[in-house]
């Protein structure tokens, strides 16, 4: 029972990252070829899962927990406190969207009806469970993190018997943008540093284990989850890729990977829906109800008025915002390591090297992401 709390800890950061991202990057390997989309994934898995060490080192550093506009403002200043707010906030809101457009495509596989109708029906439900805070979500992120791994080894048995290696056995290097910017969306999951942190209040040295552990388990579910997919639709692959891997195989597929997506997405609706409304209240001081009707009214509106192309979505969040939040992290990172208050439980040892790197990753990436939209 000790041990427990630290795979709750690991099913927070597991929910927020497995999310609509991991129906997508069975399409965006397929603009590039497995293989090639393989080591993207990879590289890009280590360098998001740097980057959360590197955020747990810098609320470690820190007396009082925050979310990253708030590390901003204590390490980098107001105004960079309040770029760092509106990055934030826009990146948690395009995620927010994203998981409800996603949400209503794969309710409407399922069940019938509208995709619109049940995007909203699943964003009312959700952002009531945000209203409850941090220990219904926890106790919700742990039931749907076990449902992600169980759904995806009954979609490797469906799969195996269709499953084809020349649908692996092409190359296409000239689309790399597409897959950079879903890749980048699929493995964020900053917001839920602050949040384990909280878990872990007085077990802070399990925190670095717990952030490798949850990485490994999300690389593991991406190349299992991309692996089927491709090797049962290859380049057919769709953009939602258990729309097209349900048409292939029939219906109980239809099912099985509908609700593996249902349950990726709720996981990380809730997790991030909880950090952007302790943005407001935790960095800006904002009351519990205006913090939580912040959080809920842009996305649905954005979502009523059209917002609803779910690749640009992502892509667009993954290879810009969360690039400049990585930018921003890094800097914060550096000035911790000379300001921060306490001793943390853990250190990442020198990072001028890989600190630089992913400056310079991060921002061609955001460059040539928007100059491909």
């Amino acid at each position: 029972m000790k041990k427990l709390p630290i795979f709750e800890s690991s099913a927070t950061l597991i929910g927020t990252v497995i999310g609509a991202g991991i129906l997508s990057i069975p399409f965006a390997m397929a603009q590039v070829g497995f293989w090639l989309g393989l080591a993207m994934l990879l590289v890009l898995g280590i360098f998001m899962m740097l980057q959360q060490l590197m955020l747990a080192e810098i609320t470690l550093r820190t007396p009082h927990v925050h979310q990253t506009p708030g590390y901003s403002g204590i390490y980098l200043g107001k105004w960079t406190k309040r770029f760092n707010l509106v990055i934030s906030i826009v990146a948690r809101y395009g995620s927010l969207l994203a998981y409800t457009v996603g949400v209503g495509i794969v309710l409407q596989a399922i069940l019938g009806g509208t995709s619109f109708f049940w995007s909203v029906v699943f964003y009312v439900v959700g952002i009531i469970f945000i209203y409850f805070g941090i220990n219904i979500i926890k106790r919700s992120e742990l039931i749907l993190t076990s449902f992600i791994f169980i759904l995806t080894v009954a979609i490797g048995f469906f799969a195996w018997d269709h499953l084809s290696l020349a649908n692996l056995d092409f190359l296409q290097p000239n689309n790399m943008i597409l897959p950079y910017g879903l890749f980048l969306f699929a493995f964020a999951g900053s917001t839920a540093i602050p949040l384990m942190r909280e878990q872990l209040r007085g077990r802070e040295k399990t925190l670095f284990r717990s952030i490798i552990f949850a990485s490994v388990f999300v690389f593991i579910v991406y190349l299992l989850f991309s692996f089927f997919v491709l090797g049962v639709t290859g380049t057919a692959t769709t953009e939602v890729a258990t729309v097209g891997l349900g048409s292939k195989i029939g219906p109980q597929m239809v099912l099985i990977g509908n609700l593996l997506a249902l349950f990726t997405m709720a996981t990380s609706f809730l997790t991030i829906g909880l950090g952007t409304k302790e943005i407001f209240q935790f960095d800006y001081h904002i009351g519990g109800v205006k913090a939580w009707l912040l959080t809920a009214f842009v996305p649905i509106v954005l979502f009523v008025v059209g917002a609803r192309d779910f690749v640009q979505i992502l892509g667009l969040t993954g290879g810009v915002l969360t690039g400049i939040q990585t930018l921003l992290l890094v800097l914060i990172f550096w000035q911790a390591r000379k300001k921060g208050w306490r001793e943390p439980e853990f250190t990442l040892g020198p990072m001028r090297v890989m600190g630089a790197l992913l400056l310079l990753v991060f921002t061609i990436g955001a460059v040539l992401t928007i100059v491909n939209v």
